[in-house]
């Protein structure tokens, strides 16, 4: 006598309320979400100042926060504050502002285009406390991570130098390796092919490089890179 099969358990979506300041990515971010069966979408808002309120009457479990400016100016604590695991979507980041979000409290980071099926797996980490990085920038954080070792390595050989160097100057290998290619003036592509990396993934460094460096162009950065000796010719 054949037994009865027995149906797993069907995977109970989660609440999910968007908050988009432009109308068509939030129009994009519902068409997603739509077609993914364990996702519930509650709601959809165009400005973070209505996101207590909106909270309030929606009882979402996780906020789909999608940014456009830079993340540095976003107030990180007062959206960690209304307790709600957060999805951040942003079209550019930083791995200073990257890491500062980290820090703050938010679940998962996703860079550039996301797929829905991205969206939802993001959303049910989230949701279940778990740390969710895309791709090209859980590659820039593990690059980040292992060149402190190196750094506080190549320190200690010295004795009484210190383990880290503050200095705004203080490029990772493989950030020294992109200015030294911004000296020749290859494009983002040309990067990305020279080092086997995504064009995203040059991006972020570039962002970094010109942060640490103080420079608004990917010119005066070579400047400042050879007049600082951190280029060489």
């Amino acid at each position: 006598m054949r037994k009865p099969k027995q149906h797993q358990p069907s995977v109970v979506p989660i609440r999910v309320l968007i908050s988009a300041a432009s109308s068509i990515t939030r129009a994009g971010l519902e068409r997603l979400l739509e077609k993914q069966p364990s996702v519930h979408l509650v709601g959809a808002i165009n400005s973070a100042d209505g996101l207590p309120s909106a909270i309030a009457e929606n009882d979402p479990d996780v906020l789909l926060l999608h940014l456009q400016a830079q993340l540095l100016e976003t107030n990180w604590e007062e959206l960690i504050s209304l307790a709600v695991p957060i999805v951040l979507l942003a079209d550019q980041a930083d791995l200073v502002s990257v890491t500062a979000a980290i820090a703050s409290g938010v679940q998962a980071i996703l860079l550039g285009d996301a797929t829905g099926a991205e969206l939802a797996a993001a959303a049910h980490s989230a949701a279940a406390g778990l740390l969710t990085l895309s791709a090209d920038l859980a590659d820039l954080v593990r690059q980040s991570l292992l060149a402190h070792p190196r750094d506080e390595a190549e320190d200690s050989v010295g004795g009484s130098a210190p383990i880290a160097d503050a200095s705004p100057e203080h490029l990772t290998l493989r950030e020294r390796e992109v200015l030294e290619m911004l000296m020749e003036g290859l494009s983002n592509k040309e990067l990305a092919a020279h080092l086997n990396i995504s064009a995203h993934t040059v991006k972020f460094h570039i962002s970094s490089i010109l942060g640490k460096l103080g420079a608004s162009t990917r010119t005066e950065a070579a400047a400042i890179g050879l007049r600082r000796g951190l280029i060489t010719i």
